[in-house]
């Protein structure tokens, strides 16, 4: 037990120095703050959840002594939490429902809806913490732009934009952008923190076969439901518009998913793979038509169709 304790709180201080320089205002510091839920998961997921929990409540209190209260909110909500959550998730398995003797395992596509909701609700009380409606957070929005237009030396209008409808924009797509990036960013850490755990021999689970995976079916339904949320306007409807973008970003990850599972074997695959992944990262507008093939995948199922033979994926892949 003691050991656990010692895990957790190395883990909090090293995940609280990872997002302490974001919070002291040090732009360069964005990268380190999006891997501060790393230490956190390889405690949960190397250790033990418990020890995920106390480097979690580190984190937060060593971010409130530094830095002040709504910065333990911030981390634990954003931040910490996820991390626990996410890692504890993980480990979950029951007995096999088909008799095998085995264990079934927490899905991985369950694991991608949960960080979708995660970051959902994250930015969803960052946005009403910032402002109580919507003119109140637009204004916020355009004088921190205004700031940094001023701060860059860039006269207003410049190139024949108008700052104030730059603003409006930015005003709009943050909170999606916001939550995409929180998404990917504990994607990402569970990846690594898992590999840690691989590595070290301490990974409870057996590795899934990633190009498996698949969302449950009722994502297409909930997709549906924020996408005509997000038409209401206001705060509410930007909470669910970061909602609709962190869903499509799960179908864009099970596009990928096809792409990976269907080129299997094929001589130019690691080609082909790299191209998709450099110009996704670069242009942007790849990840759209993977969005559409992991949707449409999630009806016609695109892999059992091009697996005849191969036999079921596990339980533990789905």
């Amino acid at each position: 037990m003691v050991f656990l304790i010692l895990i957790g709180l190395a883990a909090g201080l090293a995940s609280a120095l990872l997002a302490a320089g974001v919070a002291a205002g040090a732009l360069l510091a964005v990268p380190l703050f999006y891997l501060s839920p790393l230490p956190v998961m390889i405690a949960g997921i190397a250790f033990s959840p418990l020890a995920a929990a106390l480097a979690a409540i580190t984190g937060g209190v060593g971010l409130w002594i530094a830095f002040g209260g709504t910065f333990l909110i911030t981390y634990l909500v954003g931040l910490g939490g996820p991390a626990v959550g996410l890692s504890y998730a993980a480990l979950l398995a029951r007995a096999d429902p088909a008799g095998r003797g085995g264990l079934v395992w927490f899905p991985v596509g369950g694991l991608v809806l949960l960080a979708a909701g995660f970051a959902t609700v994250s930015v969803t009380i960052a946005l009403f913490g910032m402002a109580p409606d919507y003119e109140t957070y637009r204004a916020a929005v355009t004088a921190a732009f205004q700031v940094l237009v001023v701060s860059q030396g860039l006269p207003a209008g410049v190139d024949g934009h108008d700052p104030l409808a730059m603003a409006t924009l930015i005003a709009h797509v943050l909170p999606g952008m916001a939550a995409a990036m929180a998404m990917v960013s504990q994607l990402v850490c569970l990846y690594l923190a898992a590999r840690a755990a691989r590595v070290s021999g301490t990974l409870a689970r057996p590795w899934p076969n990633l190009a498996a995976f698949r969302l449950p079916p009722v994502t297409s339904l909930v997709l549906a439901v924020v996408l005509a949320l997000s038409m209401a306007g206001g705060l509410a409807g930007l909470s669910a518009s970061a909602g609709a973008v962190t869903l499509a970003g799960a179908y864009a990850l099970a596009g990928f998913a096809v792409v990976h599972a269907v080129t299997e074997g094929h001589p130019a695959r690691t080609l082909i793979l790299g191209a998709l992944w450099v110009t996704s990262a670069v242009l942007g507008w790849p990840l759209l038509a993977m969005a559409v093939l992991g949707f449409v995948d999630g009806m016609l199922d695109f892999r059992a169709r091009m697996a005849t033979g191969k036999g079921p994926p596990a339980a533990n892949d789905r």
